[in-house]
C-alpha cells in the first residue's frame, strides 16, 4: 500500500477560516488553524504537529502578534523558533511558510500600517531564504493599490471571504500539484 502523503495547514484563524479538503480534494489534508493563535500558541502545539509526521507544513501565522503589539523582531523571532524545531524534529518535512496577511486598516483603527506587515513579511522573506524554505508572499495578492485587504476579499477587514481563499488556494495549487504527480 502506497503511504499517502499528509500536508497540514497551520496557523491562527486565517488558516482555519478555510476548508482546505475542499479546496483541494483527493490530497490528504488537516487543518490545523485555531482562532485568535500566536507564534507561541502554534510553539505550544508544535508536539501534536510533529506526532503526525506530516509531509509538508504551510505555516501561516503572525497576524494576532501583529495585533497584539508584537514587534515586528518578536514575530520573526517566534517563526523562526518554529521553522528550527520543526527542521530539527522533521528533518523530511517540506515547510512553506506564508506571508502575513493584509487589513483593512479602518476597520481595525488604532493598529500600525499595513507597511509595518510588508516590513515583516520582507524580513521573515529573507530568512526563509537564509534557511532554504520557500516563502509564499500572499500579502501582494489580496492587497488594493493602498496596501489595504481588497473589500471584496475580506468579511470583516480581516478575516477572508471566499474570494479570497480562492486567491490563496490558486497560489498554492501549483506546489501541491507538483507535489501531488510526484507521489504518483
Amino acid at each position: 500500500m502506497k503511504h499517502q502523503a499528509l500536508t497540514i495547514f497551520l496557523g491562527d484563524s486565517l488558516t482555519a477560516g478555510n476548508n482546505w479538503s475542499r479546496a483541494f480534494p483527493g490530497l490528504k489534508l488537516q487543518n490545523l488553524g485555531v482562532n485568535g493563535d500566536t507564534c507561541a500558541g502554534v510553539w505550544s502545539r508544535l508536539d501534536k504537529v510533529i506526532h503526525l509526521v506530516p509531509d509538508k507544513i504551510f505555516l501561516q501565522i503572525g497576524i494576532n502578534d501583529f495585533l497584539r503589539g508584537a514587534s515586528s523582531e518578536d514575530i520573526v523571532t517566534g517563526h523562526t523558533r518554529i521553522w528550527n524545531e520543526l527542521s530539527t524534529r522533521l528533518p523530511l518535512t517540506n515547510l512553506k511558510v506564508i506571508s502575513l496577511l493584509p487589513y483593512l486598516e479602518s476597520a481595525l483603527p488604532g493598529l500600525p500600517p499595513n507597511l509595518d506587515i510588508i516590513n515583516i513579511n520582507t524580513a521573515l522573506a529573507e530568512e526563509a531564504q537564509t534557511q532554504g524554505l520557500i516563502f509564499i508572499d500572499l500579502f501582494q495578492d489580496l492587497a488594493d493599490e493602498d496596501h489595504q485587504v481588497r473589500l471584496d476579499y475580506t468579511s470583516d477587514g480581516l478575516h477572508l471571504l471566499p474570494a479570497g481563499y480562492q486567491v490563496w488556494a490558486e497560489r498554492l495549487r501549483p506546489i501541491l500539484e507538483v507535489y501531488a504527480d510526484a507521489r504518483t
